[in-house]
């Protein structure tokens, strides 16, 4: 195939060190953070968002392909790592990376698909033992890499008598062994099915989570079958001996209705509920779900709208036709279809068996009249392949709730808007939303009525023809009956709450606060909330299967979501032998002057002395574990797109308590997806009461790189004075203590006698914060600080006046800035201009004035914080600092935010 220019660098210059991984074994992995994440913290398993994967068309970038791990990455060197092939060849070898790369290549695109994909549909049915994929398990890259025959042909010297089978064996330390599975001889040995061992992606080398160094690609089947980290090659006359291989990717017939009768009755071990080859499939990706048509205009009457989506088959079995009904199977119209990789620069060159492949998408489009919309109540999508195969209508269950292929509907609302207009629209509402969030889409757990969020209200009167004002009160008529049905249930619900809290009381059950609960979270004191029930794990740490750093994290919280994320029913319900108590929002109050010794909390005695008192002060608010609402009580426009906003604690002397350096998490709900942004606040540990976040909005269509402009930003923005948002911390590795000192997460502290800052834009904030400290207590903390401040325009400089008053707060022997303007500079601009880089590090990092680092016990007492783009990180600042002082210097004394 000749060289296809893949220009992904903004995607790939947006992945970060997420907050989310920051006590998981994976924190050293950059990720993409606008993943939806479908195990909560730990193993990392995600998908994009719908719209962002169909944003970036036939190619997927590898910062939002899809990612399925078991468990931790594995740290590999390209250097150092090696694959052997054995078993039944006649010569056994062991390849360096550098090795497979000399040897002869292909590169091919290829959509890589999990068997779960779309399994949420089967959950909600009824609930299989696997955690909830939604549409977008789904992608497509340009694999490079040596052809599996070749290797067992040529380098190996061919195959031995009776080997039937090839074996693949990853690196990854998983609770019950290596992820390993087998392919029959038949398939590895066909060249038509370009089995191979990949080691780039898009041009690049693989990233950790895609299987670096390298990982096996198997055109047209499962995701499963596609080992990562891939060390081992056996040829054999049996299947692979792993764990995973039997007890994965298998649709076992609906008879099989849980783990332990598949494990008793051996359904895992009949080889003929393998899955292979992928099935057909389609999705509807456009109209987006939650998205709305304004239908008032009569114009709007006379237009099209474009339904669109993809579909993808497997077995090199090429998609024929898409077809779209709007009468639920009555009758079906015939899209548009578009098979990108029949386009000359998808093909395969100089094939010595020519033929045009189908291991891809393709992409499906419809424009349909908006009036054939108004009688519509779903639209459904189906597709057809060159053996006239097709999908079925519903949905089929099974145990691990795999190759989900119904078809896939839309249901179609019409509605009247909440805006002062009170206009028609026509709502979209796609089955199921990503990840253990229940609801969300139309479909809901079996024998569940809908939720009131999923119930679209008619609230306002408008100019409308008599009949769709009929249709429209039948509706609302309808709607208010499940409404009061549904408030009866909540009061029911609560009630039963009550209840249960008061006889947790009368019968003497051990009843806990979450505070209590937070004490308890050691490894040697490991206490955790599910579902309003406290569990003391301690003595479960070393047996848990997926080890105890996923407990720890959660250690002292609520872990009900990322729980039930992934386990199944049969674990929840082994948490009853560590069961210890009840959580409950407060303790009952004492009768006043009582002498209360003890109260039915287990072994906690309290005496009256120790009972909190009506005014006493509050604990400072950050709290690792818990989530924590704020409100915002005040906005301030610093400039264009920078705003300042107040968020407010529930007491108005309660501390702050970040560590300086440190971040929030705040945690966002928007369009139906779940978002968490680190930000650090400019306020010191010691502010009362509050504390402010600077932000700079990154507005739609002001950037043609990224037109969406930045979720986070314009969130934060659009809010209202009184609306609240959840926020959790401390996050971050790098603490400034204070008179100098220092310490980082990875053991590194020490003292120093100056700061040398570089950040740009918004990478302000932390700088500011440590600037503040240092100001506040200058008589003590003697350190100098530099700032080196790059920004785009002159008018994007954040907190200007603030950083003046600091650095005039410390005066000029003890601080120094330097401003540089990426673009045009105004005429009496006095700083620099153009991007920042080695000379200019050299001259203003740590001033001449200062005295230069000479040696190396001057180099010892300086540090250097970096807080910016990532380019401007690692492509700018970290290789002129090991150029100008060297690598040591960079891997103890520079820190990255």
């Amino acid at each position: 195939m000749p060289a296809v220019n893949v220009d992904h660098k903004n995607d790939e210059n947006s992945i970060i060190h997420d907050p989310r991984d920051a006590n998981t074994p994976d924190r050293w992995i950059k990720r993409h953070p606008e993943l939806i994440r479908l195990t909560g913290k730990h193993p990392f398993n995600c998908e994009p968002p719908v719209p962002l994967l169909l944003s970036k068309g036939f190619i997927t970038p590898a910062s939002i392909h899809f990612v399925r791990n078991h468990g931790p990455v594995p740290q590999l060197s390209w250097d150092t790592h090696r694959m052997f092939i054995g078993g039944l060849v006649n010569t056994e070898v062991t390849l360096t990376m550098d090795m497979l790369t000399q040897l002869p290549s292909i590169t091919i695109p290829a959509t890589l698909v999990c068997a779960g994909n779309r399994r949420k549909e089967q959950n909600m049915h009824k609930q299989s033992i696997g955690f909830n994929w939604g549409p977008g398990a789904v992608s497509t890259a340009i694999w490079k890499g040596v052809l599996v025959r070749d290797l067992l042909l040529n380098n190996c010297s061919g195959l031995r008598e009776g080997a039937r089978f090839v074996s693949f064996d990853g690196l990854d330390k998983l609770p019950n062994g290596t992820y390993g599975t087998s392919l029959s001889v038949e398939r590895v040995m066909n060249p038509m099915n370009d089995v191979m061992i990949a080691y780039e992606m898009n041009g690049d080398r693989l990233t950790p989570d895609h299987g670096f160094p390298v990982r096996l690609i198997v055109p047209g089947v499962i995701g499963g079958r596609m080992i990562k980290y891939l060390t081992k090659i056996t040829v054999s006359d049996s299947l692979s001996d792993s764990w995973y291989h039997y007890h994965d990717n298998r649709v076992l017939p609906s008879i099989v209705g849980d783990a332990e009768m598949a494990e008793r009755e051996q359904w895992w071990f009949r080889p003929e509920y393998t899955i292979n080859d992928l099935n057909i499939n389609s999705v509807i990706c456009s109209p987006a779900h939650r998205s709305i048509l304004l239908i008032s205009d009569p114009q709007t009457l006379t237009k099209d709208i474009i339904i669109s989506g993809y579909a993808y088959n497997g077995g090199c079995k090429k998609i024929t036709r898409v077809e779209v009904t709007l009468d639920s199977g009555r009758s079906w119209l015939v899209s548009d279809l578009e098979h990108p990789e029949e386009w000359p620069e998808y093909r395969f060159c100089n094939d010595p068996f020519p033929r045009q492949r189908y291991w891809c998408w393709c992409f499906w489009s419809i424009k349909v009249p908006v009036r054939q919309l108004l009688k519509c109540k779903d639209i459904h999508v189906r597709a057809w392949d060159s053996t006239t195969n097709t999908q079925p209508k519903d949905l089929n269950w099974n145990l691990m709730g795999m190759m989900n292929n119904c078809w896939y509907r839309v249901q179609v609302d019409l509605d009247v808007s909440g805006d002062d207009d009170g206009g028609l629209v026509l709502g979209f509402i796609h089955p199921t939303v990503p990840g253990p969030e229940e609801g969300g889409g139309w479909m809901r757990p079996k024998g569940e009525e809908a939720d009131k969020d999923s119930i679209i209200h008619t609230t306002k009167s408008a100019h409308i023809p008599t009949t769709t004002i009929a249709k429209l009160q039948t509706a609302e008529t309808k709607m208010e009956r499940m409404i009061s049905d549904a408030a009866a249930r909540d009061k029911t619900a609560s009630d039963k709450i009550a209840s249960s809290r008061t006889h947790a009381f009368a019968s003497e059950a051990a009843c806990y606060t979450a505070d209590m609960v937070a004490k308890h979270s050691m490894e040697d004191d490991c206490w955790i909330i599910h579902g309003g029930k406290v569990y003391d794990c301690t003595k479960f740490l070393q047996d848990h299967p997926g080890g105890a750093d996923s407990i720890l994290m959660n250690a002292g919280g609520d872990c009900s979501e990322d729980f039930d994320a992934i386990h199944s029913a049969n674990a929840r319900e082994m948490l009853a032998k560590y069961y210890i108590g009840e959580l409950i929002a407060s303790m009952p109050e004492p009768s006043k002057g009582a002498q209360v010794t003890s109260l039915p909390i287990g072994l906690l005695t309290l005496s009256p002395s120790r009972l909190s008192s009506p005014t006493a002060t509050p604990r400072s608010f950050v709290d690792p574990k818990r989530w924590q609402s704020v409100a915002l009580v005040e906005k301030i426009h610093l400039n264009h797109n920078t705003r300042l906003l107040r968020f407010a604690f529930g007491h108005p002397d309660q501390l702050l308590g970040l560590p300086l350096g440190n971040h929030l998490l705040l945690r966002i709900k928007t369009n139906d997806s779940l978002y968490f942004r680190a930000y650090t606040p400019t306020s010191l540990p010691d502010q009362r009461g509050h504390f402010d976040l600077v932000v700079k909005v990154y507005f739609k269509d002001t950037d043609s790189r990224f037109p969406a402009g930045g979720v986070a930003s314009q969130y934060l923005n659009a809010m209202a004075i009184g609306d609240s948002i959840a926020v959790k911390g401390p996050v971050g590795s790098f603490t400034y203590k204070g008179q100098s000192h220092y310490s980082h997460a990875s053991g590194r502290k020490g003292t120093c006698l100056q700061i040398g800052m570089i950040c740009g834009g918004t990478g302000l904030t932390p700088m500011y914060q440590i600037m503040q400290a240092i100001l506040a207590d200058k008589v003590h903390d003697a350190t100098k600080v530099s700032l080196i401040f790059g920004n785009l325009t002159e008018d994007d400089i954040l907190m200007r006046k603030e950083i003046d008053d600091a650095g005039n707060g410390l005066g000029p022997d003890r601080f120094h800035l330097w401003h540089m303007l990426s673009n045009a500079a105004p005429d009496d601009w006095r700083y620099g201009t153009g991007y920042i880089n080695k000379d200019v590090i050299k001259e203003h990092l740590f001033p001449r004035t200062w005295s230069a680092p000479d040696s190396a016990d001057d180099l010892a007492s300086r540090i250097v914080l970096l807080c910016g783009p990532p380019p401007m990180i690692s492509q700018c600042c970290l290789p002129a600092l090991m150029e100008l002082y060297g690598k040591d210097f960079v891997d103890n004394n520079v820190f990255c935010f």
